[in-house]
């Protein structure tokens, strides 16, 4: 072998052994969670005082109430914090984390869900963020006024307060931002140089509604699958999935074991309207479920696989939502074609099983109503009218966070994230497109773009699980776009194993959890949770009973299976047609197959107009509203 051949060969040696690096090289980025610092660097500032003379500090004037706090030490594996436990008057608890070696001038403010009760200061969907990870964010949290357990039967009686009503709304949260800001300055000597807020569920509501009425407390929200419609989504839509579902003698129609048939039909006819084959619906609207796809033949004697006419027709209003006897609808959408095996929570396995939603709306009608009727307190003989809709319209000043008036977020330089799973069970995802359609309308499509992104993620149930693409990081994209002005083009959603997280059964067991009053063993990040539908504003899927011990840091992400990039509504992910279909590099924006309407047509649309919302006082133990408006 000549000179030149051993030249060549030695060449193709080389570049073969670079190939193989960078296919190793690969394999590890792909393998390895990409933790990064989103945000512009930022110098740490250590305290200038002790953990235990912060103890000391004044907070009453800054916060507009009396606030007492207590201090201790905390040491993690991410380094030691200063606990700060405190209570704002008159029972607003809260708790403040302040790392003492690492802080990095960010400040984050965890919502809660469900009707809160307890305190979860603690950082969802933040699994790729570096500073999350290593504990460099001060971190806040609060009870929003009240001691309670999800899922208890006297969860909402703290309603019975009036004072304890407005902190539930609104107060508690603007009240924390307010200490906690005032503890940083008092602890560090200067003031957080980025705050931020994440919430889903009750706390998607919460981030809202502090956008709405409080634009100076956050730079930077993340809203996940927002309760915004509050009086509506906890009365006419939960009493609706039970009421829907049950004949003349009060028995459930549809059991759990038919949702399988249900699914297995909607993706068959439905899964490649999105130009690939994944078991998923990028755009469930795209999907027109037909009755023919699961009815059972007349007069057949085994109908385990099919649907009988009376099953057909609870799925069929389960998918319209609420209406009445003329055809008014009272919610934006009902649960969308692909979510049907996340149907657990109002489905039973059988016929003497009790449900989640039951449970829920009971807990639920309190807090939504001043003093519910007899036939109100009960979802199988709420009245799904149009007086009873307006009757819910009392305390739409209070608890809803509709309001798309946002100039004042969006002038101060505020962003928000809006994400929502396609297969929700809980709160019906065309709230969510309705609300940023809303905005659009009040601002403008570019005025609108500059500020906020909604992402609507496939086969995502209830703040997670499902057999989507539930583990998704948008503190990261959320920090690039306060701190560096890098709009998100796209989020990066990863699908996980083993994983029901959010509310309701894993992938293929449908209602089992669920029908015994239980929700799902795992969350997104694998950790396990307890509580109940509503609940998981964490970003996790739990709620405060499975993660008070959680310490102020984000959990890493779980290895993914499989991944997609999700693009600002209406944008969906297409298939290039080429590369691996699990991987998110081998998928780019494109046009829903779904044309958008002109506008969404439902009986409450002006709920999502501005100038509602106001401030209340309590007099004489009653709740009054100011006569001023807040925007």
């Amino acid at each position: 072998m000549n000179a030149m051949s051993l030249t060549l060969l030695s060449r193709r040696a080389a570049a073969f052994a670079v190939a193989l690096l960078l296919l190793a090289g690969l394999a590890l980025l792909r393998a390895a969670p990409a933790f990064a610092d989103p945000g512009t660097t930022l110098a740490v500032v250590a305290p200038v005082q002790s953990c235990e003379a912060l103890a000391q500090t004044k907070l009453d004037v800054a916060v507009g109430a009396a606030v007492a706090i207590e201090t201790k030490r905390v040491n993690t594996a991410q380094g030691e914090f200063c606990e700060v436990s405190g209570t704002i008057a008159p029972s607003i608890g809260f708790k403040l984390d302040l790392p003492t070696q690492k802080w990095t001038q960010r400040y984050l403010q965890a919502g809660c869900g469900g009707l809160c009760g307890q305190i979860n200061a603690s950082i969802g969907n933040a699994g790729d963020c570096r500073p999350a990870l290593d504990g460099e964010f001060a971190v806040a949290a609060t009870d929003m006024g009240h001691t309670g357990r999800m899922g208890a039967p006297d969860e909402g009686a703290f309603a019975a307060d009036p004072q304890k009503r407005i902190d539930f709304a609104y107060r508690a949260n603007h009240l924390t931002a307010l200490a906690s800001k005032a503890l940083m300055r008092a602890f560090y000597g200067v003031a957080p140089r980025y705050a931020y807020f994440s919430g889903c569920s009750d706390g998607g509501r919460e981030a809202l509604m502090e956008a709405q009425r409080y634009p100076e407390d956050f730079d930077g929200i993340s809203a996940g699958a927002p309760a915004m419609l509050f009086q509506i989504q906890n009365s006419f839509f939960h009493a609706w999935t039970v009421a829907a579902n049950r004949d003349s003698n009060g028995k459930p129609i549809l059991l759990a074991p038919k949702l399988r048939v249900l699914h297995d039909a909607v993706i068959a006819h439905c899964d490649t309207l999105d130009g690939v084959k994944d078991g998923l619906l990028s755009d469930p609207r795209a999907c027109r479920v037909q009755p023919g796809w699961v009815a059972c033949k007349t007069g057949a004697a085994d109908t385990a696989h099919c649907l009988t006419p009376a099953e057909w027709s609870v799925a069929q209003k389960i998918y319209t939502g609420p209406t009445d006897a003329a055809g008014h609808r009272f919610l934006p959408g009902g649960l969308e074609p692909g979510s049907e095996l996340m149907w657990g929570s109002f489905v039973p396995r059988d016929a003497n099983s009790r449900v989640m939603s039951e449970s829920l709306f009971a807990s639920m009608v309190p807090v939504v109503n001043l003093a519910p009727s007899q036939a109100e307190s009960s979802a199988t003989t709420f009245p799904f009218t149009t007086a009873q809709f307006a009757r819910m319209q009392e305390l739409h000043p209070l608890n809803d966070a509709t309001n798309p008036d946002l100039h004042a977020f969006s002038a101060r330089g505020g962003k928000l994230i809006m994400w929502h799973g396609w297969a929700d069970f809980s709160i019906a995802p065309m709230i969510s497109i309705a609300y940023y359609r809303a905005v659009q309308a009040e601002l403008g499509v570019a005025a609108t773009d500059r500020f906020l992104r909604l992402f609507m993620i496939p086969g995502v149930g209830h703040c997670g699980g499902g057999d989507g693409f539930a583990q998704v990081d948008t503190l990261s994209p959320l920090m690039a776009w306060v701190e560096r002005g890098t709009a998100p083009a796209s989020l990066h959603a990863d699908r996980i194993a083993a994983s029901a997280g959010g509310f309701g059964p894993p992938p293929g067991v449908s209602g089992a959890s669920a029908a015994s009053g239980a929700s799902a063993t795992s969350t997104a990040h694998g950790a396990p949770q307890t509580d109940g539908p509503q609940g998981g504003s964490d970003g996790r899927g739990g709620g405060m009973g499975a993660h008070a011990a959680l310490p102020p840091v984000a959990i890493p992400n779980q290895p993914a299976l499989a991944s997609r990039p999700i693009y600002p509504f209406p944008q969906i992910a297409h298939y290039l047609g080429k590369g691996d279909p699990k991987l998110a590099s081998s998928y780019g924006p494109a046009a829903s197959p779904v044309k958008e309407p002109a506008s969404i047509d439902w009986y409450g649309a002006f709920m999502l107009r501005p100038g509602f919302q106001k401030q209340y006082v309590v007099r004489d133990d009653t709740l009054f509203p100011l006569p001023q408006s807040r925007p």
